[in-house]
């Protein structure tokens, strides 16, 4: 099967901040992967397609703040969570550089 994505995932488990801002909701979760396109994180609750999400990563020696929205987003079985991919948008150049080079290091 071909791959589709436009940047490839980093397996990679921190926490991360996140505001829904439609909804004026605040939640602490962690990611399951990384990439500079997007990160996958659990949620406790479903998250709508294209919801708009302002994200907070740290990235150790960096926090670096991303506005994002819901690509998608499943139940996982046998659990009360979610598996959300979230798809950075208007990510300025400095963002996803500073998530490249991040990812650039741990891929050493």
């Amino acid at each position: 099967m071909q791959e589709r994505r436009k940047y490839p995932r980093v397996d990679i488990s921190f926490p991360v901040e996140c505001d829904e801002l439609l909804h004026k909701n605040y939640f602490y979760t962690v990611s399951k992967d990384l990439s500079t396109g997007g990160v996958r994180i659990v949620s406790n609750k479903f998250l709508p397609k294209n919801e708009q999400i302002k994200v907070s990563i740290n990235l150790i020696d960096k926090m670096v703040n991303l506005n994002a929205k819901v690509a998608w987003c499943n139940e996982v079985r046998a659990s009360d969570n979610y598996l959300c991919g979230l798809e950075f948008v208007e990510a300025n150049k400095s963002s996803r550089n500073e998530i490249a080079n991040f990812l650039s290091k741990i891929n050493q």
